[in-house]
């Protein structure tokens, strides 16, 4: 999904276009944690504090596959 924009407000509000929160299924009174990630905005819906030590190892995990996967992209194509 690319294409849809949305404004800040006076007070430093962004709107979330309904049609961005329909596709996460995310609901009225959800919390979403916000972080900066290589000077991109993260929305992610909140986890249980149940689960972050474990969501964070797999996080990590997955980055470090998809590093992982693009360094050997660049050798193959550097070769």
């Amino acid at each position: 999904m690319s294409g849809i924009s949305s404004k800040v407000g006076p007070n430093g509000q962004l709107v979330i276009p309904e049609e961005i929160v329909n596709s996460l299924d995310w609901r009225p009174g959800a919390d979403v944690s916000l972080s900066i990630e290589d000077n991109r905005l993260v929305a992610r819906k909140s986890i249980p504090k149940s689960v972050p030590l474990f969501y964070t190892l797999a996080m990590r995990s997955l980055e470090e596959m998809r590093r992982r996967k693009q360094e050997r992209r660049d050798e193959a194509l550097n070769s």
